[in-house]
């Protein structure tokens, strides 16, 4: 990727994660930087910006394919973890499982931009 691209990009990150440039290290988290829906604006804000259409799945890959919390409390029902709960146990059950997914992100500043690289024009 050359020097201009990536500064391009590492502006849009910054803009739209409300964090500093200087934040952005190549090593740094992205979870612990936005979640789902600024996954998802970040990404249009990209293909607008190079006039690009990324692969619809990007945002599950990019997040290495996670289930979705709600998903997976109904797989783990069918094991009869739901059996015999109260409403008030199935709503904290619910919870907990959104905040787990919060962070899916576990991916670097340079792990995002290598997979975005080959999407974006010569």
């Amino acid at each position: 990727m050359n020097t201009r691209t990536k500064k391009k990009l590492l502006h849009l990150m910054s803009e739209h994660l409300g964090v500093k440039r200087s934040e952005l290290t190549d090593d740094a988290p992205l979870g612990e930087m936005m979640d789902d829906l600024d996954l998802i604006e970040l990404i249009m804000a990209i293909e607008e910006e190079f006039c690009i259409e990324l692969p619809e799945d990007i945002d599950e890959t990019v997040k290495g394919g996670s289930v979705n919390p709600f998903e997976k409390i109904f797989m783990d029902g069918a094991d009869g973890k739901l059996k015999g709960k109260s409403d008030e146990e199935i709503i904290e059950l619910f919870k907990s499982a959104s905040r787990q997914d919060s962070d899916v992100l576990n991916i670097t500043v340079r792990q995002f931009l290598d997979y975005i690289e080959p999407h974006l024009p010569e």
